[in-house]
C-alpha cells in the first residue's frame, strides 16, 4: 500500500510542481540554465543537513509514544511556524 503520493522537496521548491505537468505545458530548460548557481546548491546542502537532523533525532525515538512526542516537539518549535 502507498502511503503517500508526493514527492518530498524542499520548500518553495518547483521541482515536484514541475514534475507533475505534462511535457506540452512544461517549461523547456535550455542546457546553459541548467546549471545551478553556488547560492542554490549551498541553499539544497543546508536543506539536506536540516532534513537529516531532523531524521536522525526522530530515529532516537525508544517507541512510538517518544515518536509521537517528539513529532509534536517539532512541529510546535518556533523553526516551523510559516507566520
Amino acid at each position: 500500500m502507498k502511503a503517500m503520493n508526493f514527492q518530498l522537496e524542499a520548500p518553495g521548491s518547483l521541482g515536484a510542481w514541475i514534475a507533475g505537468l505534462p511535457q506540452a505545458v512544461a517549461p523547456v530548460r535550455s542546457s546553459s540554465k541548467d546549471r545551478v548557481s553556488l547560492a542554490e546548491r549551498f541553499d539544497r546542502w543546508l536543506w539536506k543537513q536540516h532534513v537529516r537532523e531532523r531524521e536522525a533525532y526522530l530515529a532516537e525515538a525508544q517507541d512510538i509514544f517518544d515518536l509521537e512526542e517528539r513529532i509534536r516537539r517539532l512541529e510546535r518549535s518556533v523553526g516551523s511556524r510559516y507566520f
